[in-house]
Parts: C-alpha cells; sequence; structure tokens
C-alpha cells in the first residue's frame, strides 16, 4: 500500500453539496392536467398526491399556481408527519373548533409545538406568506438553525422572526429565493411551490450540513477519514469545485471519519477539521449528527507489511531509534513476524532509524511516521547518497534519462547515464520524475523522494510505464 504524501496530494478530492434531486415515479402523471410532470414541482406534487397528502379541485386540476391557505398548509405538513390528527387536544384558538375542516391536523400541529397562531387565532382562511411557511417547515421538519450564514435576500431584515428560518431553509437548498437577491417573506406562497418544499424539506430531515463561515474559511470539500472509509454509512453529492457548504447525507446505521478541508482566499491556507460522524435510526428515520474532535484522540495506526518494502529479507528483530539516538520504546511500537511475513506499526509521529535482522542479515533503513486523514502511516525510506539503476532493474539498457517537470516543487537531483546505468544523486530534499528512455525505444518513468533524516540523506522510489499515473 503506498503511503506516500506525494502520493496522497495527487488523490482526487470528493466534494460536497447540499443539492437534492427528487425522483419519485413519473408514472402518474395524468393525475392533474394543468402540472408539467417533467419539471421539479410538478414531481413533487405528484410525489404527494400518490401518498394521499394532497389532492386537486372537484374539477380534477391542481391549479398550482393559486396560493394555499394556512388551513391547506396545516393538513400537507400534518401528513407529512405523520401525525395523529384524532387524539387530539384541543388548542383553544379562537378562530377553529372541533369539528372544523383541518381542525385534527392544526390540533396537532399546535400540539406538536409546530404552530401558535397570533394572539390566540390561527387564521385558518388566510393564506400562507413565504415567512409564515419557512418557520413551519424548519419547526416542523426539526431542521437545525443555520443563523450564522449569509444570505444573498435584501429584503430579510436581520434580526426579523422569520430571518433565522429563511436562512436554514437557504442553507439546505429548500429555498432560492423569488429572484436571486430576494426572498419576498410577506408574499404568499403557491400551492406548487409548498409541495416542493415539503419534499424538500423531508429529504434533507436527518442530514448535517457544515458550513465554510463557520470555519472563517471561503470554501470546504470532504474526504472520508480512517483506515476503512464509511461509504457506505453516510456519503455527501460530489462537486468538481469546492463549495461554501457541506449536507453529509446517512445512508445506514453506524459511525464513520469525516475530514472537512478549508481553504481561506486572503492567507491561501489549509486548515482540516475532523469529525466522527454518528447515524441513528431515530423513530424510524435515519439521523446524522457531526462530533467535531481532535484527530489524534480517534487516530489508527496503519501497519507497514515489509514484504512490500525495499528489504532484502524477512526480519525478525527490529530496533528503532530517534534522530537524536535514543531509543524508542517498546511500547511505542508493535513488530509482527513470521516465516513468511513482517509488518511494523509505530505510534508517535516523527523520523526515525529502524535496524532489521534475521540473525545473519540485518539492514538499516529510515522511516517518516505521519498522520493523515485519522490514519498514522509509515514512510520508509532507503539510506543512499547515490542510487544506481542497472539494465537488469529497468528490463532494458538505458540509452537517456530526462528529469520531468512537476506542478508540485520538484527536488534538484543529478541525473545521468554512465556505463549501461542510470546514476541519480540528489542535490536538494524533494521529489522527482525521471523519464529514462532505452536504445530500442523502451520508456519508464521513475518516482523519487530524497529526504535528510539523521543528517543523512534518505530515498524512496518506485517505477511505472504509464506517466499519468505517476
Amino acid at each position: 500500500m503506498k503511503t506516500h504524501r506525494f502520493y496522497q496530494i495527487a488523490m482526487a478530492s470528493a466534494l460536497a453539496t447540499s443539492a437534492i434531486v427528487i425522483t419519485p415515479s413519473v408514472n402518474a402523471a395524468t393525475i392533474f392536467p394543468d402540472i408539467n410532470a417533467s419539471t421539479e414541482e410538478g414531481q413533487a406534487i405528484i410525489n404527494l398526491a400518490q401518498r394521499g397528502i394532497i389532492s386537486g379541485y372537484p374539477d380534477g386540476t391542481f391549479k398550482p399556481a393559486n396560493p394555499i391557505t394556512r388551513t391547506q398548509a396545516a393538513k400537507i405538513l400534518a401528513g407529512m408527519l405523520m401525525l395523529d390528527t384524532v387524539h387530539v387536544k384541543n388548542p383553544h384558538f379562537k378562530d377553529i373548533k372541533p369539528g372544523d375542516e383541518n381542525y385534527g391536523a392544526i390540533a396537532a400541529l399546535a400540539n406538536a409545538g409546530i404552530i401558535s397562531g397570533s394572539n390566540g387565532y390561527f387564521h385558518p382562511a388566510h393564506n400562507i406568506t413565504r415567512g409564515q411557511m419557512s418557520k413551519m417547515i424548519v419547526k416542523g421538519f426539526n431542521l437545525p438553525i443555520t443563523d450564522d450564514i449569509d444570505i444573498p435576500f435584501s429584503d430579510v431584515k436581520t434580526g426579523s422572526e422569520y430571518e433565522p428560518f429563511i436562512k436554514t431553509l437557504f442553507a439546505n437548498s429548500i429555498t432560492k429565493g423569488t429572484t436571486p437577491t430576494t426572498f419576498s417573506p410577506q408574499s404568499h406562497v403557491k400551492r406548487s411551490q409548498l409541495a416542493s418544499f415539503v419534499v424538500r424539506a423531508e429529504h434533507v430531515q436527518g442530514n448535517a450540513t457544515v458550513f465554510a463561515s463557520q470555519y472563517s474559511q471561503d470554501y470546504i470539500f470532504a474526504s472520508y477519514g480512517g483506515i476503512e472509509p464509511a461509504e457506505d454509512i453516510f456519503t455527501w453529492d460530489e462537486e468538481e469545485d469546492m463549495t461554501e457548504s457541506i449536507t453529509i447525507k446517512p445512508l445506514k446505521e453506524g459511525t464513520g471519519k469525516l475530514v472537512i478541508t478549508g481553504f481561506n482566499e486572503k492567507t491561501e491556507e489549509f486548515i482540516d477539521i475532523f469529525y466522527i460522524v454518528h447515524v441513528n435510526n431515530v423513530n424510524g428515520k435515519l439521523q446524522t449528527t457531526l462530533q467535531e474532535v481532535e484527530e489524534e484522540d480517534y487516530v489508527e495506526s496503519l501497519p507497514l507489511n515489509l514484504m512490500e518494502s525495499d528489504l532484502n529479507f524477512i526480519p525478525t528483530e527490529v530496533s528503532i531509534q530517534t534522530t537524536d539516538g535514543q531509543a524508542l520504546s517498546p511500547a511505542a511500537y508493535e513488530f509482527k513476524t513470521n516465516n513468511q511475513s513482517a509488518s511494523l506499526s509505530i505510534f508517535k509521529n516523527g523520523q526515525y532509524l529502524l535496524t532489521f535482522s534475521n540473525g545473519t542479515q540485518q539492514q538499516v533503513m529510515a522511516a517518516e511516521v505521519t498522520t493523515y486523514d485519522f490514519v498514522r502511516s509509515i514512510d520508509l525510506y532507503q539510506m543512499a547518497d547515490e542510487l544506481v539503476f542497472s539494465s537488469e532493474q529497468l528490463s532494458f539498457e538505458p540509452k537517456n534519462v530526462a528529469l520531468e517537470k512537476l506542478d508540485l516543487e520538484s527536488a534538484a537531483v543529478k541525473a545521468t547515464v554512465e556505463d549501461n546505468q542510470v546514476k541519480v544523486t540528489p542535490l536538494a530534499e524533494g521529489t522527482a520524475i525521471l523519464h529514462i528512455t532505452g536504445k530500442n525505444g523502451e520508456t519508464v518513468y521513475l518516482y523519487i523522494e530524497f529526504t535528510k533524516i539523521a543528517d543523512k540523506w534518505a530515498t524512496y522510489y518506485e517505477f511505472n510505464h504509464d506517466e499519468e499515473e505517476i
């Protein structure tokens, strides 16, 4: 397994966003002749109609552009939340009483603390406004309030009653506003709009969202952490570029590790934020909880399989020294061996000198132990002031060697072909890629990394025939 940082940096990052795709069956598109089943609103209306949550007018139409009353909105929301609308306590609104249309839904929402009315009145026949709708949806679906982000709506006043609810809907991509810069909180909600809002909210319920602004960053992207990524426990939508928010979506019960990397445009620096992701089944629905942690408290040590290293034998013993010559405590590492393999784990980051032996042979190597995305791994290096590659190692007789240009800062190395061998000497710490060609058109790429450990040159290299892979 490659653990060298060069390969870690080269890996593509999966990026996240909170976009929601609604894909209910559309084979009932003819339920209402006045809706377009190819649109998101049309799909949401069909979704709710098939579930018996909404219905049309006596003439068979839905009239998607009509405003929706507060009592109609209460009926839809109570249906979405599967509230008991029969065994309810009277909320004692002055304008609604047992036996009235949708009384059970209104009472159930009031009993659940989702609605409270105004001065003892519910105003069931009034058309619901977009501001009222935002509060009802956020409270109904128990969405965590998101008030630490900026929104582009100039008509949502700071400190107003509906501001935190509108921010929460915007943060979860439940609303985009009536225009890019307005939300229109006093405007009436259309029947089709409410269908879209509640279906989006239902999809968001159980998710957890991280915002770049929480950490004074401009953009963020996500990656799984740990030796065994929890790809089957939670996920997020991929984006080609870094984004301002990432929504983590549950897949099944379990626990996994997540790394959010932020970028600040002003400082041009990256930071990592570490989370444990808990997915639990709460009342039949998956709920995601993010626990911010210190990486060191949850780091896993990845054993180094010495069969994959540059050792010339299978070791039976190892002694480890720090770069200042102190012996590393046996409690700080674990060495396992048998007749066919050996593995090593070191539980403390740093640089070390390792002496391997099998009773008759001995080999000194260097190691650098680093932690990356909750995983502590070992990079193993040969101790060498010069590397020499013969035609036997290359599988052909070398004719020419050229230094490839890297996007990353490359090391200064000297590489020559002498006596049918490629000789490489370091001039500075860093990485380099050499393109070696043979007399009969053969070609191979050589990745080389040089570093100083205990004031001695240490090196790691790897051959590859595919330029794109290396």
